[in-house]
């Protein structure tokens, strides 16, 4: 039977990238997913790296009551058993993408069937968290580096677009990522643009920015395209 949270709003929490940030949303996150009786469905890339990361990311659950999360990884070939993914996100009343791979995560889990079922539960009030590459295909545009690719440029593609008009760098401090940001800024034309960084997670109700939780993240106002000019500010 298919579960869906009745709910005026919608939830998204956007995470930089590190262990100190699985603890700081959790309360949020496992408050909008209905507390201890909360279903959360989390999906990996790799049932390896479900297994090595498996501890850290549910141990705020667990300390807040929840017991109960269906993992979601593909099969050692990398493609996912579909029937068994869209049953584990039908259950689920909250659901975490994993980083990792950033076109990875895109493949498995942004386009097809299974992206239209998670936009389906977020729509009805079911919260999505991403961390870092789970992050990133949250939003309309997603990037997609060369670095991750092999290929020679930047690469934008549609991501879940569970929120837009605006984009993202995460590990943004710790991995120097704002030239990466101001090019996907520039290339999309978008004049607004986030640095989250690895401790951070932004919060956001019906797609709006609410606040920051955690430390630190930075808000980029691109002033130039053609130069490439811009402001940037922490607000946090």
């Amino acid at each position: 039977m298919e579960t869906l949270i009745k709910d005026d709003k919608t939830f998204l929490f956007l995470l930089g990238g590190s262990q100190a940030a699985y603890k700081i949303y959790a309360d949020e996150f496992v408050a909008a997913a209905g507390g201890r009786q909360a279903i959360i469905a989390v999906l990996a890339q790799t049932r390896s790296g479900w297994e090595k990361y498996q501890t850290e990311i549910t141990r705020p659950w667990l300390d807040r009551g929840v017991a109960h999360f269906i993992p979601v990884t593909p099969y050692e070939a990398g493609r996912l058993d579909q029937t068994s993914a869209l049953a584990a996100l039908s259950s689920a009343t909250g659901i975490f993408i994993c980083g990792g791979n950033t076109p990875t995560n895109h493949q498995l889990f942004a386009y097809g069937a299974i992206g239209a079922a998670i936009r389906k539960k977020y729509r009805a009030g079911v919260p999505v968290a991403g961390i870092s590459a789970g992050a990133l295909i949250s939003l309309s545009i997603c990037p997609l580096t060369p670095q991750e690719t092999g290929e020679k440029e930047l690469k934008i593609v549609q991501g879940l677009g569970l929120a837009s008009g605006f984009v993202i760098g995460v590990h943004f401090t710790e991995w120097n990522a704002l030239p990466e940001v101001l090019e996907l800024m520039a290339k999309t034309k978008t004049d607004i643009g986030y640095g989250i960084d690895e401790p951070a997670c932004m919060a956001f109700e019906n797609g709006r920015f609410t606040r920051v939780l955690g430390k630190s993240v930075f808000r980029i106002e691109m002033t130039d395209f053609n130069s490439r000019m811009y402001k940037m500010l922490p607000i946090s």
